[in-house]
């Protein structure tokens, strides 16, 4: 009888102890912005279609007015993409969200410009997708580094074939591995200080494949939102000035990382207060109500990415050509 007992009182304490465990490991998904407009459709048939896959080619913008003089191929569907503009540490940024619904995965090209008052260019910058799911929805992040007044951009796309080396990193067994990710956060930030006498603005990332044979490696960026909607942080501008490529960040997940919580989720610093800013000594903003947005730059097969870059076949602007045209 005794026996019994302290074999339920033992099972009690263990459920109690599991269930605070899911409950400090409980996680947010990826974020929304609810005041994105601008919504445009770029139907498949508008589209001039690239000849390569290297993000060069010429693309040309989707006009409802405009009649086609592209062949008319086998796709359907459109792509639908809204936007939104931002201003941080006076600079400015564009944030893009895409949803493809043309029925195939693609390569997606979008090619942004950035306008100052008088309407003169400043900046021409590309991005290429490659093996855009059909059905799923991600956030594109422009950032030139720079002040500007408008911002407009062209939509070029290709359906998705294993053809090279290259484009074998993006699927596995014929599966796109874009949508075979989840991605979401613990919802707590938290400050420290480092040795260099800052505050650096943490949370923890936790990331999971589904695919049942694939491990995956995840390129992006990360924007924070504060409770106005308004940017707390951004990756790019917080943690690496210049060079964008060195921007990215990279995480990697396998089938199984349910199995094992600290392994799926990584530490991330997205700004840091150096000890001499005023904002040092401010109160921490209440985070309750923040809005992280994870803009996925690639998902990629993780063995062959490591066959293909540990004898330097490919470099990281082959894999995610992010670039400034001009």
């Amino acid at each position: 009888m005794k026996k019994g007992v302290l074999i339920l009182l033992l099972f009690a304490m263990l459920s109690a102890l599991f269930a605070a465990c899911d409950k400090e490991e409980e996680t947010a998904s990826q974020g929304d912005v609810s005041d994105m407009s601008g919504e445009q459709h770029f139907h498949i048939d508008d589209i001039q279609q690239s000849d390569s896959t290297d993000g060069n080619a010429s693309a040309a913008e989707s006009s409802a007015e405009t009649p086609s003089t592209v062949e008319t191929h086998e796709w359907s569907g459109e792509f639908i993409i809204t936007e939104k503009k931002y201003e941080y540490k006076e600079k400015n940024f564009m944030l893009l969200n895409v949803t493809n619904d043309t029925g195939k995965n693609c390569n997606l090209t979008i090619t942004g410009t950035f306008y100052d008052e008088a309407g003169d260019v400043l900046r021409i910058q590309q991005q290429l997708y490659r093996n855009h799911p059909t059905g799923w929805s991600n956030y594109f992040i422009f950032y030139p580094d720079m002040k500007f007044d408008t911002f407009t951009y062209e939509v070029s796309a290709e359906e998705y074939e294993n053809l090279t080396p290259l484009d074998s990193m993006f699927s596995h067994n014929g599966d796109t591995l874009s949508d075979r990710v989840i991605i979401g956060w613990i919802p707590e930030l938290f400050w420290y200080d480092d040795a260099n006498e800052s505050k650096k603005l943490t949370y923890r990332m936790v990331q999971r494949g589904t695919h049942p044979e694939c491990e995956t490696k995840i390129f992006g960026h990360q924007l924070l939102l504060d409770e106005n909607g308004d940017v707390y942080a951004l990756d790019i501008a917080d943690r690496f000035q210049g060079d964008m490529t060195s921007g990215y960040e990279q995480t990697s997940t396998w089938p199984h990382m349910e199995d094992d919580p600290d392994y799926a989720s990584v530490k991330k610093t997205l700004r840091w207060v150096s000890k001499d800013s005023p904002e040092y000594t401010e109160p921490l903003p209440d985070v309750t109500n923040f809005t992280l947005i994870f803009a996925i730059q690639a998902v990629v097969c993780y063995e062959r990415f490591y066959e293909l870059t540990i004898d330097d076949t490919i470099t990281l602007s082959e894999m995610i050509p992010t670039k400034n045209l001009q």
